[in-house]
């Protein structure tokens, strides 16, 4: 039976500015989506007995809410095929820590099922189904390694890579619900006015070059990690330590261990520290109920291997 095997890779957004909120009670963001070794593994074999999802690992609730199951229904919807599969998953990726970990998984059954389709769908209507999918989806199944994200940051502008940087992610023992975490910032800030884009558009030739804080986006050279640093922030981290302190104290652990980046990913609730290299053990002083993970950033998204 036809059958696709990919790394569903996280994801960390190495900076993160809300501009405003829309009518409809979306925020228009401005992020930068960054990929990681971390990764769920993803099996997808179609011409099977009915349609089946099998999630090992971790809790991930109903069937029918888990996003891997809603991109495979989302993709036959949209090619016609297939009318049976199989996925398997195997959860490496925490819930809820903002890693990006069920959006990672439907960016992975998408490209999947695409590889295997009689009838592949073209770039632009697979990340059209993606963005139904959620705000994350489309850049996870892009084979960008770094994007900006623009609009409700599910509007990607490929950017290269970054150098490969080591990464400790400290999870805390809870879990931070992207409506959670909006819905807090929307309140504190109910009466702020719209923040200005750093987004620019120039028209070169026949696509439009996108220029960010002063750098073409879509360019020979990467953003340095000094320019990251220098743009790095999360809107959503302040309101977030405000209900949950040990986020701060995993923020000045990663501090103290010597990191020049820390901050939290997404909507939380994880936190990252980027590293020149690996810190050896014993140098970080994990707080108390919180794991720590090591990753790097990537420079490359993982290939699907067709069989």
């Amino acid at each position: 039976m036809p059958t696709a095997q990919i790394e569903a890779q996280a994801k960390v957004n190495l900076f993160l500015r809300i501009l405003g909120r829309e009518a409809s009670g979306y925020h228009q963001l401005e992020t930068l989506f960054q990929r990681i070794s971390l990764a769920d593994q993803i099996v997808v074999r179609t011409d099977v007995a009915g349609q089946s999802l099998e999630c090992s690992g971790a809790d991930v609730g109903p069937v029918e809410q888990n996003l891997a199951w809603r991109a495979a229904l989302a993709f036959r919807a949209a090619a016609g095929w297939p009318n049976s599969f199989a996925i398997e998953v195997t959860k490496n990726i925490p819930v809820g820590g903002g890693l990006g970990g069920g959006s990672a998984d439907a960016g992975a059954v998408l490209r999947a099922f695409n590889a295997l389709a009689p009838s592949k769908l073209s770039d632009e209507h697979l990340f059209g189904v993606a963005r139904t999918l959620g705000a994350d989806v489309p850049f996870l199944a892009s084979t960008a390694p770094t994007a900006l994200g623009i609009v409700r940051g599910d509007v990607i502008v490929a950017c290269p890579p970054p150098p490969i940087r080591d990464l400790i992610l400290l999870v805390p023992p809870f879990a931070i619900s992207s409506a959670d975490a909006f819905g807090w910032y929307a309140a504190a800030h109910a009466d702020a006015p719209r923040k200005q884009s750093r987004m620019t558009s120039l028209r070169s030739g026949i696509a439009p070059a996108r220029i960010y804080a002063g750098r073409t986006a879509i360019a020979e050279q990467p953003y340095s990690w000094r320019e990251i640093a220098a743009l790095a922030g999360n809107d959503l981290q302040d309101v977030a330590v405000e209900r949950h302190p040990e986020i701060a104290r995993a923020i000045a652990v990663l501090r103290a261990a010597g990191s020049p980046f820390v901050q939290m990913t997404g909507s939380g609730s994880t936190i990252f520290g980027v590293f020149p290299n690996r810190p050896t053990g014993g140098v970080i002083a994990i707080p108390e109920g919180f794991t720590a993970l090591h990753a790097q950033t990537l420079t490359k998204v993982a290939d699907i291997a067709v069989s």
